[in-house]
């Protein structure tokens, strides 16, 4: 009798919500349209979910560091020069220690520390009376997370690294769990203003669809805005790429690259490269076969010595030629690499052009000139003016 009567108040209680709810419906008209507001124009925007996904062990953690130290002291992001709005930053991490590894990294980087606040856990009571801490859970704990945000109404930047950490009971693998767990988090993202950049590893799939090759469900992907993948240069041990896999705001853009080398203070900072670089989130992922890869590397080499060999030309034109002539895009940018071709501005006609050095490395050494990280100011930005380099180049 007792479980009758239990069901069917379940069942009142559920016909009461019902009629009590009903649709939301705004006229577009009534809506005001806005601009795109950018953390780092073109790549990561205020209001909106950014996910970083990548091997362990490649610096995501560090990248998101320089982040949060660039947004710390609304210093310049790197190679392009855009002014990062500055502002607070939280970061949840799940990884590091924030007293032997967060803090000297930021302070390698020259960030402003008062403006940085690691979430460290949740002080909950237990059934004794006592105190007690658990770990933060984007699943129970978005309350918290909106009185953080509104006591922080400069805050710019949330980093959430790795996501998965802060899960809770949420299924990683379940589209709709996903989807319940990241709508929320959206909503605040728009309602603060803030960017928030999710870290993520990758799974062990081969396919080189970068979109397909973060862990855990798709819906991590789809509710993000904007993708970028961290990867190896296979070419390079020491060199990483940061290439944009998904940016749905703004125009496909070019990848950077960056070496990690050591501070004053021994903690590791990033090297930006000055140049972006064309290779495609999907062609790093994609597996390296090394005997057919060198021979069509070498073939591309060759191709590009006699093509450009009587001047520069503009890049679109070089990629056509290769086309005809059987080359792959692959193929060609690591020709490309091979013999140093940085890609630059067209002084009189715009657009992009390649030309030969005037002596033009045929080893896999040959690198393009890298950024200064730690000027006059130390900080980690693309401030040319302030930043001086600390190599000229990497040979």
């Amino acid at each position: 009798m007792k479980d009758f009567l239990e069901k069917e108040f379940s069942a009142i209680e559920e016909d009461v919500r019902r009629k009590e709810s009903h649709a939301i419906v705004t006229r577009l008209a009534d809506i005001q349209s806005e601009p795109i507001s950018w953390l780092w124009q073109g790549r990561i925007a205020l209001g909106k979910l950014t996910l970083i996904v990548g091997d362990p062990g490649l610096g995501k953690s560090l990248l998101t560091t320089t982040l949060a130290a660039i947004v710390s002291k609304g210093y310049l992001f790197p190679v392009d020069n855009s002014q990062a709005p500055i502002g607070d930053v939280i970061l949840l991490s799940a990884e590091d220690d924030v007293a032997d590894t967060t803090k000297p990294r930021l302070e390698a980087a020259d960030a402003d520390c008062a403006r940085i606040h690691a979430l460290q856990a949740v002080q909950e009571t237990d059934d004794e009376g006592t105190p007690v801490q658990r770990m933060f859970s984007l699943k129970r704990d978005i309350v918290r997370l909106e009185e953080l945000l509104s006591s922080l109404p400069e805050c710019r930047l949330l980093v959430i690294d790795p996501i998965s950490a802060y899960l809770g009971d949420t299924d990683s693998h379940n589209n709709s769990d996903v989807r319940g767990l990241l709508a929320p988090l959206s909503t605040l993202a728009a309602r603060y203003k803030i960017a928030i950049v999710a870290v993520s590893h990758l799974n062990k799939g081969g396919s080189g669809n970068a979109l397909y090759r973060a862990m855990g469900s798709l819906a991590f992907v789809a509710a993000a805005r904007a993708a970028y993948v961290v990867t190896k240069d296979e070419q390079d041990p020491l060199r990483r790429l940061f290439l944009p896999a998904k940016n749905n705001l703004a125009q496909d853009i070019t990848g950077l690259a960056y070496k990690v080398i050591t501070a004053e203070n021994g903690q590791p900072v990033i090297v930006w490269e000055l140049e972006p670089i064309t290779v495609t989130a999907d062609e790093a992922l994609t597996p390296f076969e090394p005997n057919e890869e060198h021979t069509a590397t070498d073939e591309a080499v060759g191709f590009l010595r006699d093509l450009l060999s009587g001047g520069s030309m503009k890049a679109h034109e070089v990629k056509k030629e290769a086309r005809e002539a059987g080359i792959s895009e692959k193929s060609l940018r690591r020709g490309r690499e091979r013999l140093g071709i940085k890609p630059r501005k067209s002084a009189f006609e715009g657009g992009w052009e390649w030309g030969l050095t005037e002596d033009a490395p045929s080893s896999q050494d040959a690198h393009p000139k890298t950024e200064g990280t730690l000027g006059d100011t130390g900080h980690l930005g693309g401030d040319s003016e302030v930043q001086k380099s600390i190599f000229a180049d990497d040979g």
